[in-house]
């Protein structure tokens, strides 16, 4: 009987590569990393400015339906 794969490992592709492939023009790529870098700054921030919020051991969250 054969093993399970628990999960398949293959290389990430690096952006830069994906839109080549994609042949999308010079001028327009330069326009998307700049949003996709403008994005990620946003993230990162939003991510420092609000902490994640996580429930203190023993207690559980309410579901929706039961605050009704």
């Amino acid at each position: 009987m054969a093993r399970p794969v628990a999960h398949i490992t293959a290389p990430i592709e690096p952006l830069e590569s994906r839109i080549k492939r994609l042949r999308i023009p010079k001028a327009r790529q330069k326009e998307l990393l700049a949003i996709m870098d403008e994005a990620w700054a946003r993230l990162a921030f939003d991510r420092v400015k609000r902490p994640h919020i996580t429930t203190p051991r023993g207690e559980k969250l309410e579901s929706a339906s039961a605050t009704r």
